[in-house]
This record gives C-alpha cells, sequence and structure tokens, in this order.
C-alpha cells in the first residue's frame, strides 16, 4: 500500500502569527510530498510496504536489503517524523497537565526548564535534524537525531520532536533558529502528546506489585504500601543507619522517604496507583527487585 501525505488538521494559517501559512503550504505539500514519493519509489514492489506500517518499519531497519536501507530510513523516517509534526500542533497551543506533566516535572522539575532544554537540544543540532520528547519506557527524556532519523529506530517512542531543517523556518525566521523554537512551542497541542505518554509502551509491573516487603515486621505487598507506610519505613531505617552490619541502610531509608514523596506528590493511594516506570525504578532502590545498576 503506497505511503500518502495526510491532511493537516487546521487550516495552513491557523499557526500564524508563529508558523506562517506559506511556511506550512511548502513544508507539508513539497517537502513532505518529497519525502512519501521517495519512500514509495524505494519501496515499489518490496513485500515491506504491503505487510508493515511505516513506524514499524524503522523499528527494522537492519532487515531492510542494503540496496534501499538509506533510501527507508531517509524518506520512511521523513514520512514518519512529519505525520507526527503536523499533529503536534494546534492554534490552542496550551501546557502539558496530568500524568505527562508529573513525567515531566520527574525528569526536568519544572516545564520552563523543560523548554529551554528542548531549545538548548534544537539548537545543539549541527545542520538539518530533530529534537525529541521521548518515552523510553521509564521515564521521558530529550533526544536528537540527524536528518530524517527516528527514535524509533532506538527503541524509543516519540511524543513531540521539533523539527530544525531550514525549510521548516527559513521563510518565517531566516537563520534565527532560537526564535523559531521559541515560536514553535507556543503551537504544541499538549492533549496529542499526553495520549502518545498514555499510549507508550511500559513494563509490565504486575509481578513487582505482588512482590512481598517486611514493614514494621509484617509482611504486605508492595503494591499496597501509602504514603504512612513509606514514611514508617524510612524512620525505621534511618535510625538504623551507620550502625554496624547496618551501615549502608541509609541509602535504603532515602529511597523509602523518597517513595512517601512521590505518593504525596501524585496523589496516589497505594504504589500500585504510580507509573509503572516509577514503579519499578523505586522496587530497583528499595531492592525489591535486583538493579539494573550496581547500588552505590
Amino acid at each position: 500500500m503506497a505511503y500518502t501525505v495526510p491532511d493537516l488538521p487546521y487550516a495552513y494559517e491557523a499557526l500564524e502569527p508563529h508558523i506562517s501559512a506559506e511556511t506550512m503550504r511548502f513544508h507539508h505539500d513539497k517537502h513532505h510530498q518529497t519525502y512519501v514519493d521517495k519512500a514509495n519509489a524505494a519501496l515499489e514492489d518490496t513485500r515491506w510496504a504491503a505487510e508493515m506500517a511505516p513506524e514499524d518499519l524503522l523499528t527494522k531497519l537492519d532487515e531492510v536489503p542494503e540496496a534501499i536501507r538509506a533510501a527507508v530510513t531517509n524518506n520512511v523516517g521523513g514520512h514518519v517524523n512529519h505525520s507526527l509534526f503536523w499533529e503536534s500542533m494546534s492554534p490552542d497551543g496550551g501546557e502539558p497537565s496530568g500524568k505527562l506533566l508529573n513525567a515531566i516535572r520527574e525528569t526536568f522539575r519544572t516545564v520552563a526548564i523543560f523548554n529551554e532544554t528542548i531549545e538548548a537540544a534544537a539548537m545543539s543540532t549541527f545542520g538539518s535534524g530533530w529534537a525529541w520528547l521521548v518515552h523510553d519506557g521509564t521515564r521521558v527524556l530529550i533526544v536528537t537525531t540527524t536528518d530524517q532519523d527516528s527514535p524509533l529506530s532506538d527503541g524509543l517512542t516519540p511524543l513531540l520532536g521539533v523539527d530544525v531543517w531550514e525549510h521548516a523556518y527559513y521563510l518565517d525566521y531566516n537563520n534565527r533558529r532560537a526564535d523559531y523554537v521559541k515560536a514553535w512551542l507556543q503551537v504544541v497541542d499538549w492533549e496529542v502528546v499526553a495520549q502518545r505518554y498514555a499510549a507508550a509502551p511500559v513494563p509490565d509491573v504486575s509481578e513487582i506489585l505482588e512482590r512481598t516487603v517486611s514493614i514494621s515486621g509484617k509482611m504486605v505487598a508492595f503494591g499496597t504500601i501509602d504514603v504512612d507506610a513509606a514514611r514508617t519505613q524510612s524512620s525505621e531505617l534511618g535510625a538504623l543507619a551507620g550502625w554496624g552490619p547496618m551501615a549502608k541502610v541509609g541509602s535504603i531509608a532515602r529511597a523509602w522517604g523518597e517513595l512517601a514523596k512521590n505518593l504525596e506528590g501524585r496523589g496516589a493511594a497505594t504504589v500500585a496507583d504510580l507509573d509503572p516506570g516509577m514503579i519499578k525504578k523505586a522496587a530497583e532502590d528499595l531492592w525489591v527487585i535486583a538493579p539494573e545498576r550496581g547500588m552505590i
């Protein structure tokens, strides 16, 4: 099945004054169409176009014949990246909220720091490329890619991407990329980004939630622990820190305290109400499960 350029979900002029109708016409109608045409040409009469969605194809580039791999990377990548880009914008703009906001704060502390970080990432990209907010299964983070490479090829879920190819901004901002990125942040559709975050693959923590831990001498399932139990555990372990065989227990006590803060800060009744990525991290920090990194 041949790829096609999706219609814009708004009028060409809807993003003005941040992005002009002229830029949108050239970017959407000309540049995206070119990626689609070249992707279709590269994949013509192959099983890849018929059997696999373009997003899935970008996760299996090592299986694509070498003769067309570069064309697929560049042009299927350009098609997927731009399809996500158009849907990421709205004339209404807005701010992140809900669980997505919590995830952004977990990584960046504030939305202002997130904005500064993605602006810096966009400015750091030499030549053509993208700056992305992605989900790695546990947390959100910012990465950059060159040309039309996709985070999907690195096992990451793209949530939001700012196109810093010159064709995305030169008619409006000339060489003032920083001004373009600041303006672009004013038209991000955070509701769409939140939907992508909610749908992003996350670790299966069902077995972790069922594991038992000792709280004040009583064995309870990790998933049932509430803020009071976490505070109690932190306090009791903290009193033992530095004593003989318990000399290293201080880090565990601090981890229980951090869990209590996360439960309270997110309004979670129990550990089971936290995001899966946070549950896994807390379980590793508390040695409910063996951490994937060495304990310090």
